[in-house]
């Protein structure tokens, strides 16, 4: 009976050595994998953000300068001091047809101010707005200087603009420690007429 003995001291150290290693191994591949998950989920989340304010503001600015019965009205009303932290476009449209702008939502004020772009259906910068998009920075570069939301082709008669909006993700990335950010854009031509 003396081929049977048990482990010594030093093998149970080596084997203790051993499955400490595999199991720290193992929760930093866990951890990483959970960074990586994070990092995913906020690109996802702010590429959402930036397409969704889009499909929300370029159907409006296509409806721009809808004037059936020919009473003259402007596609728009451009941003009155671009020098300001608030980007903003009123969009004009007789959508209702008769002849004026005085019914809701002919007159649409959109405005990126902060990190949230809002809009107003009635075009009173006084009035309620509502929040249609957070966390849309417009610094693509994170540099932190705003690129303009809304680029017109003319200051006096504008008949398209281009639409930029870059979404910051709610929290930095847990890899590199940045925001994420997504720019989305798109040239709109106003309806104006059929």
């Amino acid at each position: 009976m003396r081929n049977q003995r048990g482990f010594s001291t030093l093998e149970m150290l080596v084997a203790t050595a051993v499955l400490v290693a595999a199991f720290g191994g193992l929760g930093g591949l866990l951890l990483q994998n959970a960074r990586i998950n994070k990092q995913q989920r906020l690109r996802a989340e702010a590429q959402a953000d930036a397409r969704a304010c889009l499909a929300l503001i370029v159907p409006k600015l296509r409806s721009a300068g809808w004037d059936p019965t020919g009473i003259g009205i402007a596609a728009v009303t451009l941003d009155p001091d671009t020098t300001d932290d608030v980007d903003e476009i009123t969009v004009l449209a007789d959508l209702d047809e008769d002849g004026s702008l005085s019914s809701e939502g002919e007159q649409l004020l959109i405005r990126r101010v902060g990190d949230r772009v809002e809009w107003q259906p009635d075009g009173d910068p006084y009035g309620t707005f509502q929040v249609i998009a957070v966390d849309i920075t417009n610094d693509a570069d994170g540099d932190g200087v705003r690129e303009p939301m809304f680029v017109p082709d003319s200051t006096s008669d504008p008949t398209r603009v281009t639409v930029r909006i870059t979404a910051r993700s709610p929290a930095r990335d847990p890899l590199s420690g940045d925001y994420i950010r997504y720019t989305v854009s798109s040239e709109v031509v106003f309806r104006k007429t059929l």
